[in-house]
C-alpha cells in the first residue's frame, strides 16, 4: 500500500484519456511492459544489494555509480517533486470543492484561489509528514484500501452496465485505439511514465520492513502488478462510461469527477451524491498519498549523502530518522513555487498542464541515471541477492531500453510548446519555460553543495 497510494491515481487515468481518449489503453499496455515492469526489476534488484541503507534511489545510484551521480539523480528527483507537491496542493483544494459541493467552483475567474489554498495545505500535511512514517504510514494504509476499493468499484460497475445494455460511450476501433505518434501524443507519453512513478518511494522504509531481502521485492512486484491492471482496466472502463468528446469537454481538472456522475447516473443512482462521497474519498486518499511524497524524496535526497555536502540543518535527523528541518525548508521552497501563479494566472487547465510538464520532464532525469546504474552494476558485478532478470545480456538490454525511453520523455514532454510557438522569440521562451526552470534548479542544488563543501566531487 505505501508504494500503490502515491504511485496509482485516478486521475491519471481520466487525465490520458483526456489526452489520448481510446489510444490511452494501449498506451498503459505499451508503458507498463517496456518501461514500468523493467523499472521495476531494476529497483527490486538495487534495493536488494543495498537493503542495510536508507537512502532509497541515492544508495542504489552511489553503489555502481558513484557519489557524484548520486547527487544529480536524487536532487532531479528532489526538483520534480517541488513541481509536483505544487501540482497536487492545487488540485486539492478542487477535490474539496466537489464535495462539498458537487462542482468545480474554480473556474478561470477565480483560479488565483487555488494558490492561497494550496499553502495552507502545504503547511498542515507538512506538520503531519513531521509526526513520523509511523503515523503517515497509516494513513497510507487506509488511503490505499480507499483507492483500491473506488477503483476496482468503478471498473466492476462499468463493465456490468455494459453487459446490461448501456452502449459503450466509445467507438473502439483499431483506427480510434492506435495512437498517431504525433509531437502531442509523444508530449502525453511523459505523462504515462511519471503515472507509474512511485515504486522507488519505498526505498527509503527498506530498513523499517521486516526481512526486507524477501518482502520489499515481493511487495514492488505486487504493487507493480496492481499498478498496471488498474492503469489498464481503469482506461477500458472510463472508455465505456465517457466519449472522448465528453472527456474532453471536462477537462483535465473535472473528468475524474464527471465520468463517476456518468457511471451512477446510468446505474439509476444519484449522480451528485456519489460524486461527493468519491470526491471526499479522493481527498483523503490524495492527502494521504501526498504525505509520502512530501517525505519519502527528503530521506531519498539527504539522509545518506556524504558528512558536508549540505548545510547540516538539511541533513539533521530526528529520533525516528526524519527529517524534521528539511521538511519545513522544502515547504517553503514551495511555497514560493506556489506564489509565483499568482503573478497572472489566466486559465487554470493551462496551469495544470504547464506544471504536469514540468514534473514529467524532471522525473524521468533520475530514472535516466537509475537505469545507467542499473547498467554498470550488471556489467561489472554477478546479480545480487533477488534477481528478477538472471541473464546478463536480458538485463543489460532492459536497462539500456528504459534509459532511452527516458531520454525520450524528457525531450518529448515540453516539444508542443516548442513546435506550437510561431515566432523564434516564442519559441525560445517555451523551452526556457519548461526546461530553464528544471535545469536551472539541478545545477544551483550542484552549486550549494560546492559553496557548503568546495573540495566536494
Amino acid at each position: 500500500m505505501l508504494i500503490f497510494v502515491p504511485t496509482f491515481g485516478f486521475n491519471n487515468i481520466t487525465t490520458n484519456g483526456v489526452a489520448l481518449g481510446p489510444a490511452a489503453v494501449p498506451s498503459w499496455i505499451l508503458v507498463c511492459i517496456f518501461y514500468f515492469l523493467p523499472l521495476t526489476a531494476i529497483i527490486a534488484e538495487l534495493a536488494s544489494v543495498n537493503k542495510n541503507k536508507r537512502g532509497g534511489i541515492y544508495s542504489w545510484i552511489a553503489y555502481s555509480l558513484g557519489h557524484r551521480w548520486a547527487f544529480f539523480g536524487t536532487w532531479s528527483y528532489f526538483i520534480s517533486n517541488l513541481f509536483y507537491l505544487q501540482f497536487v496542493f492545487a488540485r486539492i483544494p478542487v477535490m474539496a470543492s466537489w464535495a462539498l459541493f458537487g462542482e468545480n467552483r474554480f473556474t478561470d475567474a477565480n483560479v488565483s484561489l487555488l494558490p492561497y489554498y494550496s499553502i495552507l495545505l502545504c503547511l498542515m500535511l507538512t506538520w503531519i509528514a513531521s509526526r513520523g512514517v509511523k503515523t503517515f504510514s497509516k494513513l497510507s494504509n487506509l488511503g490505499g484500501k480507499l483507492t483500491f476499493a473506488v477503483t476496482g468499484g468503478f471498473i466492476v460497475f462499468a463493465f456490468i452496465a455494459y453487459f446490461r445494455g448501456t452502449p459503450s460511450a466509445t467507438e473502439f476501433s483499431v483506427e480510434s485505439m492506435m495512437p498517431d505518434f504525433s509531437t502531442s501524443y509523444f508530449a502525453t507519453f511523459s505523462w504515462l511514465l511519471l503515472a507509474v512513478a512511485g515504486a522507488e518511494v519505498a526505498g527509503t522504509y527498506i530498513d523499517k520492513i521486516e526481512n526486507p531481502l524477501r518482502n520489499f521485492p515481493r511487495g514492488v512486484i505486487m504493487a507493480t502488478m496492481l499498478v498496471g491492471a488498474a492503469y489498464i482496466l481503469g482506461s477500458l472502463a472510463v472508455s465505456l462510461v465517457a466519449s472522448p468528446e465528453v472527456l474532453s469537454e471536462a477537462g483535465l481538472k473535472d473528468a475524474i469527477f464527471v465520468v463517476h456522475k456518468l457511471l451512477a447516473e446510468s446505474l439509476g443512482i444519484n449522480g451528485e451524491l456519489v460524486v461527493r462521497l468519491l470526491a471526499l474519498i479522493f481527498l483523503l486518499t490524495s492527502m494521504a498519498a501526498y504525505v509520502v511524497w512530501i517525505e519519502s524524496p527528503l530521506r531519498a535526497m539527504f539522509s545518506e549523502v556524504p558528512e558536508g555536502t549540505f548545510p547540516e540543518v538539511l541533513t539533521r535527523k530526528d529520533a525516528e530518522g526524519g527529517m524534521t528541518h528539511a521538511l519545513w525548508i522544502q515547504a517553503g521552497v514551495v511555497i514560493i513555487l506556489i506564489a509565483i501563479p499568482l503573478i497572472g494566472l489566466e486559465s487554470i487547465d493551462s496551469f495544470f498542464r504547464l506544471i504536469t510538464d514540468l514534473t514529467a520532464l524532471s522525473l524521468v532525469i533520475p530514472y535516466m541515471i537509475l537505469a545507467a546504474a542499473y547498467l554498470v552494476f550488471r556489467m561489472n558485478n554477478d546479480p545480487g541477492p533477488f534477481t528478477m532478470m538472471r541473464s546478463n545480456r536480458l538485463a543489460k538490454s532492459v536497462a539500456t531500453g528504459t534509459l532511452i525511453i527516458s531520454i525520450a520523455a524528457f525531450f518529448g514532454a515540453g516539444i508542443d510548446y516548442y513546435v506550437d510557438a510561431e515566432t523564434g522569440w516564442e519559441a525560445a521562451k517555451a523551452i526556457m519555460m519548461t526546461y530553464g526552470g528544471p535545469i536551472v534548479l539541478i545545477a544551483l542544488g550542484y552549486g550549494l553543495t560546492h559553496f557548503n563543501n568546495p573540495s566536494s566531487s
